[in-house]
Order: C-alpha cells, then structure tokens, then sequence
C-alpha cells in the first residue's frame, strides 16, 4: 500500500511543483524587470527621445496650419535633453503612484524657456495686429501653454501611464504592485515547501525526490519556454497597432525583454530538470521505476 501511496502523492505534488515554478519565475521576473530604473533604462537604451523630438516636431509643424503658431515657437525650446527629463518624470511618478496608491502627476516638468517663446510671440502679434492684452488675451496664452504642455507630455509619457491614471488602470494595478514581494515570497516559499514534502513522502529513498524534481522542472521548463520561443521567433510584439513610434518601441522592447528573461528562466529549468534526471539514473545501479519494485538489470 506505501508505494502506491507514496506514487501517487509524489505525482500530485510534482504536478503543483510544476505550476508553481512558472507561477515564481514570472512574479520574481516582474518584481526585477518592472521597476523605474528599468523602464528609465530600457528608454535610454532606445533612444525613445530622438523618436519623441521627430513626433513633436511633425505635430507642431501640422497644427500651424490651424494655430497660426509657427514651430519653430515650440520646437526652439524644446531639446532632446528636456524630453528626457519628461520621460523620466511620468516613469518616476507612476512609480511614485504605485507606490503612495494616489492619483499619479500628469504634468511634465517646467520649461521656462519654452514659456516665454509662447509668451514672446502672442506679445509680438499682439503689439502688431494692435490686439488690446486683456484678460482674454491673457487666457488664451495661459491655454496656449497648458496645451503644449499637455501635448508634449502626451509624446514623452511612452508607457502611457497617465492614460492609465485616468482610466483607473494604476490605481487597481498599485494594489497589486503593493504585494508583489510576499507574493513573490510566498512563490518561492511554497515551491520550497513542495520540494520539501516530496522529500518528506520519498524518505526511505529520498534520491527518488531528485527523479520527480527533475520531471517538474522540465515540464515546466517546457510549458514556459515553448510559448516564449514561439513569441519572439513569430515578432509577435511587431503586430501591435501603436501610431506613435517612441510608445510602439517602448511598449515591444518591454515585452520582447520580458519575454526573453522568461525564456532564459525556463531553458535553465529544462537543463535542471534534464541533468537531475541523468544523475538519478545515473545514481541507481538498479532500473527503478516509481511504483514498482526494483528490477534487476
């Protein structure tokens, strides 16, 4: 009655050991992948802010014809350096919102030079044309520059966070993003554990553990690699319709990068799995199979 007992929960608890490899992998690859300095890193890395400065250049020289606002107002303040500073800032403050669990800080930051460009044109078509700067004049520069910040943070925001802020999409996410290391820790745990039991249940020849460890690390070495190897040979990533090329870049290189670490992860999983079964063979004099009795080769 032991070894079929013994057969049966080894196989169960191997099936769970199995699950909860991919389960810990994928959480211990978030909590190291999704974080400021990687994102900060990975936009660097591409260079997201020469795409940006190419985006906001065409978007001002379109809108002349219906603002009257030439580009050169905006595009003569606006540096590869500051849209950097722009970038950086919406990725620091979603984390900042993830962390704190509040609303996120939409506005990029300060640019006191493209300020006064807008300030020095509506002033000098308004001198001019002999407009009278009243309050209406005065609202309507104040827009003016509430709109390019706006529209410029629209372009540097590659993750578009703040499109998640709005639509509710962080704050549900800070939930989780709250518990991600004991979640990550109860992972990792509970595969420890599982390990732990097997061992507990295959004591009176606890080599047998190293068989059935080895059997749910390739299996799971396999369910997760095969997807992974199919996503990046098929450039999946590349069929996403994004218009804006610093967010399409931003968006497939988080994901092909993701995608990548799980492969490696579950490639080392198939390598454990197959050399701890090779030891075990190699181990046993005797040809072993669970369940049954040893038989003589």
């Amino acid at each position: 009655m032991k070894k079929p007992f013994t057969y049966l929960f080894s196989l169960i608890f191997s099936v769970f050991l199995v699950f909860m490899l991919i389960a810990g992998s994928a959480l211990l690859l978030v909590d190291i992948n999704v974080s400021e300095k990687k994102l900060i890193d990975l936009a660097s890395k591409k260079q997201l802010e020469s795409k940006i400065y190419t985006e906001i250049e065409k978007y001002y020289s379109d809108k002349y014809n219906t603002t009257g606002i030439p580009a050169d107002v905006y595009m003569s303040a606006i540096d590869t350096v500051y849209i950097k500073s722009c970038e950086e800032a919406y990725i620091h403050n979603a984390f900042e919102a993830l962390k704190s669990r509040c609303n996120m800080n939409t506005s990029p930051p300060k640019n006191e030079k493209l300020e006064k460009s807008i300030e020095t044109f509506f002033n000098d078509f308004a001198d001019k044309n002999g407009y009278e700067k009243d309050d209406k004049f005065e609202l309507k520069l104040r827009t003016s520059k509430d709109d390019a910040y706006s529209s410029i943070g629209s372009f540097c925001d590659v993750y578009k966070f703040s499109a998640m802020d709005n639509h509710g999409v962080l704050s549900k996410l800070s939930k989780v993003y709250a518990y991600r290391m004991p979640m990550t820790i109860a992972a990792i745990s509970a595969t420890i554990m599982i390990i732990l039991l097997l061992i507990l249940i295959n004591r009176k020849k606890k080599i047998t553990t190293m068989y059935w460890c080895g059997i749910s690390a390739l299996i799971s070495g396999i369910l997760g690699s095969c997807p992974s190897i199919y996503l990046l040979a098929t450039s999946f990533y590349d069929s996403f319709s994004i218009k804006q090329a610093a967010v399409f870049t931003a968006f497939t290189s988080a994901m092909y990068r993701f995608t990548e670490a799980f492969m490696a992860v579950h490639i080392a999983f198939i390598v454990i799995g197959i050399t701890l079964i090779v030891i075990y063979g190699v181990i046993h004099d005797k040809k072993t199979y669970p369940g049954t009795k040893p038989t003589e080769i």
